[in-house]
């Protein structure tokens, strides 16, 4: 469940289960698991700018990947 700031009700703060959803659903969509995400940030080696920004967006929160 996402809650607001008090002192910024413009702000909306992801929960972990939140986090949880958008890495499965990044990765769903990219139809790779985090570790080949994982593997082609370390190669440098990105198979599309999607995975590149994928990693960027995601890259933090390995695990919550299921």
């Amino acid at each position: 469940m996402t809650a607001t700031l008090p002192e910024r009700p413009d702000v909306i703060v992801a929960d972990e289960d939140d986090l949880r959803e958008a890495v499965r659903r990044t990765l769903e969509r990219l139809g790779l698991s985090f570790e080949e995400l994982a593997e082609q940030a370390h190669t440098g080696n990105f198979k599309t700018v999607r995975a590149r920004m994928a990693w960027v967006a995601i890259g933090d929160l390995g695990e919550l990947a299921d």
